[in-house]
């Protein structure tokens, strides 16, 4: 992908629809935010100088979690601290991305993953998305399946992913053999067989997964701005039918080896259920299981941009090298 091609196109389309997103045609300047998860959407800063706007576009493959956002977008702007959606692109801008969102940017804002104070904001979160995952006219706005096990939601978020990216990463096997071995490849399959199997076999994933979940509540997408102020952002993932452990696996990773990590596991468990405190062991597990293989998967996909690939594969591998000792100390082989 060419960053500045990409920063020029879509300046030029909020020229031509300056009216229509409310911003200056003559003064319009694009800059491509880096995503440290992932090279899948494609997200810019649009500014005049004075208004700032947060554009979104999707591929093919991602195009309709965009929609879906986009039709309870002001549901979860009133109710869940989303940012206001300003103007849907149902056309390809940028070529290999047919659909977009152009939200309100967020001034003055830091991630909870840079908070100075992070616990003043995540008690609010965490009361926030208990809401949210008992939320049942929200769960009526969004697509239902089949009824579906906590096991196979598990398995769609971490399963899935991992087999998708242990592909990726067989198939781009040169990029990675200074540093990640045919061995320890052999065995991220095999580990990924055995948390499937340990997840299946668990009664607390036996249970219909009916949550509202964001599905992507990590530090980056929590805003806090103040003590206690918050804004929670990239809905993309939001489903009617997972499981709140996903949610608070994400949120309270940084805080499990922390002294006040039994206070949030109190928290969890008034708000979830001894179940999904439960089922939270194991989606720390693969919390853990994916910042040794899907860092990987990253690292593969940074080539695609090269403004962002030294950074984005140094760090990659980084992760990937502290983690993968850690995992095997923790779990092992079983």
């Amino acid at each position: 992908m060419d960053v500045r091609l990409a920063e020029r196109m879509i300046a030029e389309w909020a020229s031509a629809n300056a009216d229509v997103i409310g911003i200056c045609p003559n003064k319009i300047r694009a800059s491509y935010i880096y995503n440290p998860g992932g090279f899948g959407n494609l997200s810019i800063r649009l500014t005049d100088g004075s208004t700032r706007l947060h554009v979104k576009l999707a591929p093919p493959s991602k195009a309709a979690r965009l929609r879906q956002w986009a039709g309870v977008s002001d549901y979860l702007t009133e109710h869940y601290t989303a940012p206001r959606l300003i103007h849907t692109i149902d056309r390809e801008i940028v070529p290999g991305y047919p659909y977009g969102l152009v939200f309100e940017y967020i001034e003055d804002a830091t991630p909870l993953t840079e908070a100075r104070n992070p616990e003043a904001a995540l008690t609010g979160v965490m009361e926030n998305i208990a809401r949210l995952h008992r939320d049942d006219r929200l769960r009526g706005m969004l697509p239902m399946m089949e009824t579906r096990t906590y096991a196979e939601a598990f398995e769609d978020e971490y399963i899935s992913r991992f087999t998708d990216d242990l592909e990726g990463i067989r198939g781009s096997r040169e990029l990675l053999r200074d540093f990640v071995s045919d061995e320890t490849i052999s065995w991220f399959g095999e580990e990924i067989g055995r948390l499937r199997e340990t997840v299946r076999e668990s009664p607390a994933f036996l249970l219909p997964a009916g949550d509202v979940v964001h599905n992507d509540l990590n530090g980056n997408n929590v805003l806090t701005y103040s003590r206690e102020g918050f804004r929670i952002i990239d809905w993309d993932d939001l489903s009617g039918q997972g499981d709140s452990a996903m949610d608070y696996s994400v949120l309270l990773w940084p805080l499990t080896h922390d002294p006040s990590w039994s206070i949030w596991r109190d928290k969890v468990l008034a708000g979830a259920g001894a179940a999904a405190v439960e089922r939270l062991e194991l989606y720390f597990r693969a919390k853990l299981l994916d910042d040794v293989i899907d860092v990987l998967a990253d690292y593969v996909e940074a080539e695609q941009v090269p403004e962002h690939r030294e950074a984005a594969q140094r760090k990659a591998r980084a992760v990937h090298l502290h983690s993968y000792p850690q995992y095997l100390a923790k779990y092992g082989g079983r």
